[in-house]
């Protein structure tokens, strides 16, 4: 009988944090996600790494992927409202949302820029790309083809 507790306690603790770690079900947008659509910021800007791509490319407007490594959360919520500025121009539209809203996109935002950190090799480590280059670099300069 004891054992039969101890395994529904393990159990109940498992599924307890289970459901702590992610609060999107399976195939669910993050919020932040959808509030972008919703918002049609994609009519302007891309964010490659949320699988969102602009068909018409625009090389002036950059990719928001990584925004969160260039302007902290502060920054980029003044900007969407059009209280700073960047190389001295401010954002084009104003946001017309609420303010939770708004928190929630940057939230997302931001959390692009981390999750992009994680993915890329950390000190010391290499990923598959980094040794193939460098193993294809070294082996081209040591054969000389005549």
């Amino acid at each position: 009988m004891k054992k039969v507790i101890y395994y529904i306690f393990a159990i109940s603790i498992a599924v307890v944090t289970y459901g702590f770690q992610s609060n999107l079900l399976p195939g669910e947008e993050p919020a932040g996600k959808k509030i972008f659509l919703a918002s049609k910021c994609m009519a302007c800007h891309s964010v490659e790494s949320a699988e969102i791509i602009l068909k018409k490319k625009n090389s002036k407007i950059p990719d928001l992927s990584m925004v969160g490594t260039r302007h902290n959360a502060d920054f980029i919520t003044k900007w969407i409202h059009k209280e700073e500025t960047i190389d001295g121009v401010k954002h084009m539209y104003s946001y017309k949302g609420s303010d939770e809203d708004l928190k929630v996109l940057v939230d997302w935002l931001m959390s692009l820029s981390e999750k992009k950190a994680d993915e890329s090799p950390k000190a010391g480590e290499c990923s598959k790309s980094n040794v193939d280059s460098t193993l294809k670099t070294e082996v081209d300069s040591t054969i000389n083809v005549k």
